[in-house]
């Protein structure tokens, strides 16, 4: 039996693996929710917590996996003041998008829970811990590890993908999200979902600290920001990707851009299109 297989070229990216420890006083506990171009496996070893993606809210259990293509939003929530151990991996894809297109181009918003079998994730947990001890001047086996751990994820989307969300949160709550994930680009303010939903804004916030861990406000914003990234990338000018994406205040829109990611805008393109 033959076996031919024809390797395209690789060309260079990045990829980078942390074992973290979330403590009660951790900074990483209070940060930002995340938006950001590059693609990320998170994997669970202990700690109460849930785990955000666009509208969808997983309950998370030791050794689930969850994984987010670039520009999906996503954050962790935490539920007590326990600790949180998990795997955090990194890796671009923007320079070889064949090789990770089962990564990228799923439906945004989606697939994003694995729950292997109990004999994979001895062995996927076992590949994760050694990669953060590998030399990284050892470039051929940390690639080795790093291809084996996403043969296990491209595996898992395809048998082992879990559709268990929201699943604990109240259906007035859904009904939140859905309508915001559904109409944030036309959502100029809280004050205005407020009065679409016919809610207080009290209640509303109450319902996003319980649920989600952090404010109303902030996840429309997010909404908003996540699409505008998306926008920049397909060359849309700044002002198109401003208003589009449903910001009403260009300065705002570039001081917030600016706050979150670092850079304007318009550096932002610049980079993309550069890179």
């Amino acid at each position: 039996m033959t076996n031919n297989v024809q390797i395209g070229k690789l060309n260079p990216f990045s990829v980078n693996i942390n074992k973290l420890n979330v403590t009660k006083n951790s900074p990483v506990r209070h940060s930002a929710p995340h938006i950001h171009d590059m693609c990320e496996i998170y994997v669970n070893l202990e700690g109460n917590v849930s785990f955000i993606v666009e509208k969808n809210i997983y309950a998370i259990k030791p050794g689930d996996i969850i994984i987010v293509k670039p520009y999906e939003y996503h954050h962790c929530i935490y539920h007590d003041d326990s600790d949180h151990l998990h795997y955090w991996i990194m890796f671009s894809a923007d320079e070889n998008p064949e090789l990770f297109d089962f990564f990228i181009n799923k439906s945004r918003g989606t697939d994003n829970l694995i729950r292997l079998p109990a004999d994979i994730l001895e062995r996927f947990l076992a590949l994760c811990e050694k990669m953060t001890k590998i030399n990284p001047s050892y470039e051929i086996s940390v690639l080795a590890v790093f291809f084996e751990i996403i043969s296990h994820i491209a595996k898992g989307l395809d048998r082992y993908n879990v559709r268990e969300a929201n699943e604990n949160l109240p259906q007035s709550v859904k009904d939140i999200l859905n309508y915001i994930n559904k109409n944030y680009d036309s959502i100029k303010n809280i004050n205005e979902l407020v009065s679409k939903l016919d809610i207080s804004i009290t209640t509303l916030e109450r319902y996003f600290k319980k649920y989600l861990s952090m404010t109303p406000k902030r996840y429309l914003e997010d909404r908003k920001l996540s699409q505008a990234c998306m926008l920049l990338r397909q060359n849309y000018s700044v002002t198109d990707a401003c208003f589009e994406s449903g910001f009403d205040d260009y300065s705002h829109f570039i001081a917030i851009f600016k706050k979150n990611f670092g850079i304007t805008p318009l550096k932002y393109k610049k980079n993309i299109l550069n890179s």
